[in-house]
């Protein structure tokens, strides 16, 4: 993942690629992940949407929702035991018939 950058729009706009889909983490500190998330199409506008909550993001653009959902549940695997805000399991793409490579949901 790219980052951590500051939670800004401007440095969203300068950081993030335009009309691509990907993963982010969130932070209020910078250390720790609080939140991650994926954008299907636009990444760089979803991230901005958390401006007012969090600090700090990191980002990973993928080139299909395949591999944005793949990376998602590795980025989720990897931070679940570490005081993340939701808990629940990435869901897969409604049009995608794919599970979750580390757990198999």
């Amino acid at each position: 993942m790219r980052g951590p950058y500051l939670l800004r729009p401007l440095q969203v706009d300068m950081s993030v690629p335009t009309r691509v889909g990907g993963v982010y983490c969130l932070s209020k500190n910078s250390k720790s992940v609080s939140y991650i998330g994926r954008a299907e199409q636009n990444l760089r506008d979803q991230i901005k949407t958390h401006c007012s909550e969090y600090q700090f993001f990191w980002y990973e653009s993928a080139l299909c929702s395949r591999d944005a959902y793949v990376t998602h549940c590795h980025t989720y695997h990897k931070h679940a035991d570490n005081g993340l805000e939701s808990k629940e399991h990435p869901a897969a793409p409604t049009r995608l018939d794919v599970k979750c490579p580390v757990c198999g949901k």
